[in-house]
């Protein structure tokens, strides 16, 4: 199994370097062939982080993209289930990706709630904002 950085796994999604990203396709398919490829779960809350700040893509967009890389034929996932669920939850709320996965990662681990000063992330079952007093 092959492991991919962020950098390639972002040429896998966006078309911003020709030359790179048929190198990174072409590397993704030997990858495949020979026994497959990895993703880190912070590869792909850096991809999710890239595509929303630097590239100013929708949610929805990033979700489809991040489902497309997750989902590819002989890709294994860091934390799967966990990563499966922030995707989810990343697309229908209104936190960052990182956060659905930290609020997932919480979830499996039996640490519930997350407390947070985020409020967007607060609105969220199973993350407070952190008590006043």
């Amino acid at each position: 199994m092959t492991s991919f950085d962020t950098n390639v796994a972002l040429r896998l999604v966006i078309e911003d370097d020709p030359a790179q990203c048929e190198r990174a396709g072409i590397a993704f398919r030997r990858a495949v062939a020979e026994g497959g490829v990895f993703f880190a779960a912070t590869v792909l809350v850096e991809v999710a982080w890239v595509l929303r700040v630097a590239c100013k893509l929708d949610r929805a967009t990033i979700a489809a993209a991040l489902g497309r890389l997750v989902g590819s034929a002989g890709v294994t996932v860091e934390h799967d289930a966990i990563v499966r669920r922030a995707i989810i939850a990343f697309e229908a709320g209104p936190a960052d990706f990182s956060d659905y996965v930290i609020r997932e990662s919480s979830r499996e681990a039996g640490a519930l709630p997350v407390l947070t000063f985020d409020e967007r992330f607060a609105r969220g079952a199973g993350v407070e904002l952190v008590p006043e007093k």
